[in-house]
């Protein structure tokens, strides 16, 4: 399995044939990271490259850092997919639910409904989200998913902007993961237990949701490289996505 960082949160992952593109789909207005730029936008429109074919868009939840319905709707204007997986809109009817609806383009809509669930997409891959606040508590009322992707045998969580003062991950504890996608501020809090006691154990750290050196006004950059140096090997090792297509195989 083969995850290349887009572009903040946007993921281009590979496994058996099958691509997925996680909070890949998003636009440069209302947040403070790194945005798509205009080249590979124009390349996700016509499939070119990296993009020349992509099974499932998952999206985590409705931040513009992360998912823009209309730049889905453009996209899939232009490319077609097997499948969307998002969280549930808190009204029935928005625009892009009418447009999947129309083009018959399947579509799973997540909320504590589907928390249980397990959908085998494909033989060798499953798709299992489930609800959890975002961490910043004036988005409490967003609807935010984690998603835990089984790739083979290869059990992968990620966790985008959970709140991980408020989230125990009890109902996966048990689950042996090869990877943990987390932002640096989890990553920062993740062995304080004033800050996270829930107890994950994965063989692999990978922190995201990083700004590119040129937009890195919050200097999270400086921030991550002294948590990096401070983590406890004996724990899983622990790597940075930093750069535009750096690649991570799992």
């Amino acid at each position: 399995m083969r995850a290349t960082l887009v572009c903040n949160a946007g993921l281009l992952l590979e496994y058996g044939g099958i691509t997925i593109l996680l909070d890949g789909i998003y636009g440069p207005q209302g947040h403070p990271f790194s945005n798509l730029t205009d080249v590979t936008w124009q390349q996700m429109l016509r499939g070119e490259g990296r993009f020349s074919k992509v099974d499932y868009l998952l999206f985590t939840h409705a931040h513009p850092d992360h998912f823009s319905p209309s730049m889905t709707m453009q996209y899939l204007e232009s490319r077609p997919v097997k499948g969307i997986f998002k969280p549930a809109a808190d009204e029935p009817g928005s625009r892009l639910d009418l447009f999947l609806k129309e083009r018959q383009i399947p579509c799973v809509d997540l909320s504590t409904r589907t928390d249980r669930a397990v959908f085998r997409v494909e033989p060798q891959l499953t798709v299992r989200a489930f609800t959890t606040r975002h961490l910043d508590r004036k988005f409490w009322g967003v609807r935010h998913v984690c998603y835990l992707l089984t790739f083979g045998q290869k059990h992968v969580l990620f966790t985008a902007d959970v709140d991980y003062m408020g989230t125990s991950f009890a109902a996966i504890r048990e689950i042996p993961l090869r990877a943990m996608f987390l932002n640096p501020l989890f990553f920062r809090a993740f062995h304080d237990p004033k800050f996270f006691q829930g107890e994950l154990k994965a063989e692999r750290y990978c922190v995201y949701h990083v700004p590119f050196r040129e937009d890195d006004t919050m200097r999270m950059r400086y921030l991550l490289q002294k948590d990096l140096a401070n983590w406890p090997p004996e724990d899983g090792q622990a790597v940075a996505l930093t750069e535009p297509w750096q690649q991570i195989t799992l």
